[in-house]
């Protein structure tokens, strides 16, 4: 399947914490806190996971950050920010809908979502073998709530509901695609998940779920042991990152990005912000003349003859601006060494791009350009992405 907003890679990244104020601001012998995060991502879609009868089968991905006391670096002091190191928070991963088949339903896919949390700790006098113990119980608790939420997801009831959703979105003049009540409606059955983090109050959420599993001996006796300083939960849902987009011309690079903006806080105690940004890989790109010798083909002009379809221009990026090209400009540029093209198929090999003599005009010879023949009919330049006739493209990567 190529690259586009309904199969693409994408990024969730929790990538820093301000302290605001704390946890040992009191602290008689060292006022700097020592916060620590726990962060577990979950991603349902067709990676993982396919139709079988009125169910899903597979399971679920999933981003299980590693370490537990000093995983974001140690004492911070107040007012200071914290970089999360990208294997605590950030996840490099690709999202596409699941396909299905409901009779009597019109709903054909439930789109792709990821579920970030995040639980952050101020690090007392709980041993480390005793929380890092802690955090694989709530990574494995999360997982099975995960595999029985998905088990109880009838897809007749999801598509039911999504069309109801529909309808009466119409009868109040309203209008909601499938897509997008299919989303909603599977948000709404992932609660039980989300649940973890939130039914409790966030100060007390890690020593009730630890408590919940007879561990609460894991955050320790001492009079000064660890303590859960915040959660956050938030939801990407196929629909939301498609979207979004990393740049676009003369715009800051954040433009398009989905912010994360957390306080976690309970004060006067204590008060942290988390920030990050989820993104599909998707860009606008400006056209100018290329600066490479060899050329990727990404997409192509056709037009439409008695004999079939035509390509009429040829197109791609180089140096993150956009390039084309006629068919005779491309031929010429072939033929007199000045460029070469290929078309990547999806496993990273090139197929080469050659110009091909079609007849003659006026006594001249004309040519064409083709991919170069092979068994995978695939790398036709017929069957790229058409290009657009703006001053940008939209690039999916």
């Amino acid at each position: 399947m190529a690259l586009g907003p309904d199969n693409f890679n994408a990024t969730v990244a929790l990538k820093s914490v301000f302290c605001f104020q704390g946890d040992d601001i009191d602290d008689v012998f060292d006022e700097d806190s020592e916060p620590y995060l726990w962060v577990i991502m979950v991603k349902i879609d067709a990676e993982g996971l396919s139709q079988n009868g009125n169910y899903l089968t597979g399971e679920a991905k999933y981003f299980l950050s590693p370490g537990s006391h000093g995983n974001i670096g140690g004492s911070i002091a107040d007012g200071q920010t914290r970089n999360i190191p990208a294997e605590v928070g950030t996840w490099e991963t690709s999202l596409k809908p699941i396909p299905i088949s409901v009779a009597g339903q019109q709903l054909t896919t439930i789109p792709g979502v990821i579920l970030c949390c995040a639980v952050l700790l101020e690090e007392n006098l709980t041993p480390d073998d005793a929380v890092e113990a802690g955090h694989q119980a709530l990574n494995d608790l999360v997982k099975t709530t995960v595999a029985n939420t998905i088990a109880s997801l009838g897809l007749a009831g999801v598509a039911a509901d999504a069309a109801a959703e529909v309808a009466l979105a119409a009868s109040q003049g309203q209008t909601v695609t499938l897509a997008a009540a299919a989303q909603d409606v599977l948000k709404k059955r992932l609660k039980p998940i989300q649940d973890l983090f939130t039914v409790a109050a966030p100060g007390d959420l890690v020593t009730t779920i630890l408590g919940n599993l007879n561990l609460a001996g894991y955050l320790g006796t001492a009079i000064d042991r660890d303590k859960p300083m915040g959660v956050f939960v938030q939801t990407f849902n196929q629909a939301d990152l498609a979207a979004s987009f990393e740049s676009t011309p003369g715009l800051p690079s954040a433009y398009g990005r989905i912010a994360i903006d957390s306080h976690l806080w309970n004060m006067p105690d204590w008060a942290y912000t988390l920030h990050g940004e989820a993104y599909a890989h998707h860009k606008f790109v400006r056209i100018a003349p290329p600066t490479s010798a060899r050329l990727q083909v990404m997409c192509t002009s056709k037009r439409s003859l008695p004999t079939g379809k035509r390509v009429a221009a040829i197109g791609g990026v180089d140096n993150n601006a956009f390039w084309s090209f006629g068919r005779s400009a491309a031929a010429d540029r072939i033929r007199s060494g000045q460029n070469t093209f290929f078309v990547a198929q999806p496993g990273g090999q090139e197929v080469e791009v050659v110009a091909v003599q079609g007849g003659y005009s006026h006594g001249e010879p004309w040519y064409f350009v083709q991919t170069a023949a092979d068994q995978n009919p695939v790398n036709n330049l017929l069957n790229l992405p058409d290009c657009t006739g703006a001053t940008t493209i939209e690039v999916w990567y």
